[in-house]
């Protein structure tokens, strides 16, 4: 009886034992904060004024919902700037979503926009993505970094100089080599028919050009086109308009142009042309051939200089006209119109003037 007895006593701490360890393999945790949460890419290049985001947090297996924020903002000799990033200032955003086959003109794009206060820079609260808008237009250029806090339901860790940030400043409007390059071609006059290159590639001779950014608003867009002595062809006369495509009936008849992308804002004057455009980066989407803007200036308002064939060109020479090695004499007058290829985007919203100024080129 006492060895039945002590059997069952045996039997019953068996099953204690093993239930208490039964009990310890499958208890829940209250979820889990990896200690080596981080970003796949530790720094982060931002163009003032451009949208840019980040790569997004890598969790390591930590719990979610996880909660992010960021905490602190250092310059490079390690000062708190947290201010300056919390600072808000007016940004454009969608208020309601774009349709890009009916949203085509200034009016309709414009009603889907509006203006909020902003800070230049935010973190996504759920994935960690450190988001800039245009507002990072008004940030000082420097070097920064920044700690993160992240969260979930197994608690609470901070990130210390997680992510190092580098302001920069860009191009606002992208013309060469960014966008492509400017050309400098003859048409037979009044065809589509090519009658020569000039210049196709970067550094090209012929075309001396200047972008200034007038003031932050409104967004619009003017340029000028003039000739060696500084004398503007007139858009609003046709002294400089569109450049007809080539081919049998073709469709569309004129390469794509400014007033393309901008019909219902498209405004000439006796020495310029320009837009107003609803947001950038604009254009939004290429008509096609990139984002370059064709234009002619018809064979009985211009003088063309024939030059040398030049093929390649250092950055910062212009051609010098009669005393320039490749000078040639002139072209016959009413020969060729003067076709010419301008590159250019705009990335940071603002007032710009484009300034072209062709250097082989007489107003007649």
């Amino acid at each position: 009886m006492k060895k039945h007895r002590n059997f069952k006593i045996i039997v019953l701490l068996f099953i204690t034992v093993f239930a208490e360890v039964l009990s310890g393999c499958t208890k829940v945790q209250n979820g889990f904060l990896s200690p080596f949460v981080q970003y796949a890419v530790n720094e982060f290049t931002i163009t003032r004024g451009r949208i840019a985001t980040s790569y997004s947090l890598i969790t390591d297996g930590s719990s979610i919902p996880m909660k992010v924020k960021w905490t602190h903002i250092y310059d490079s000799s390690g000062t708190i700037v947290d201010t300056i990033f919390k600072t808000k200032y007016p940004v454009a955003v969608w208020n309601a979503a774009y349709n890009s086959a009916t949203d085509k003109d200034y009016a309709s794009i414009t009603a889907k926009r509006t203006i909020v206060d902003l800070p230049p820079l935010d973190v996504n609260a759920t994935n960690g993505t450190i988001e800039a808008n245009a507002g990072t237009i008004y940030l000082p250029i420097g070097t920064y970094t920044m700690d993160l806090e992240v969260s979930n339901s197994a608690g609470t860790q901070q990130l210390k100089n997680i992510m190092k940030i580098h302001i920069v400043d860009g191009k606002s409007i992208e013309i060469t080599p960014e966008t492509g390059a400017f050309s400098s071609s003859l048409l037979i006059a009044g065809t589509a028919s090519g009658g020569g290159t000039l210049y196709n590639g970067n550094n090209n001779p012929f075309v001396d050009f200047t972008v200034t950014r007038i003031a932050d608003t409104p967004n619009d867009f003017t340029l000028y086109v003039t000739d060696k002595n500084g004398v503007p062809f007139n858009p609003k006369t046709g002294e400089f308009t569109k450049r007809p495509n080539s081919g049998l009936n073709p469709n569309p008849p004129f390469l794509q142009n400014l007033q393309d992308y901008a019909p219902d804002t498209y405004v000439t004057t006796d020495n310029s042309i320009s837009i107003k455009y609803p947001l950038t980066p604009f254009p939004i989407a290429s008509l096609g051939n990139g984002y370059n803007m064709y234009y002619r200036i018809p064979a009985q308002y211009v003088h063309i200089d024939s030059t040398k064939s030049w093929s390649g060109n250092t950055p910062g020479y212009f051609y010098q006209g009669t005393s320039d090695p490749h000078y040639l004499g002139a072209y016959v007058d009413g020969a060729y119109d003067y076709a010419l290829r301008i590159p250019m985007r705009i990335q940071v919203p603002g007032s710009y003037e484009l300034r072209i100024k062709l250097l082989n080129a007489t107003h007649r």
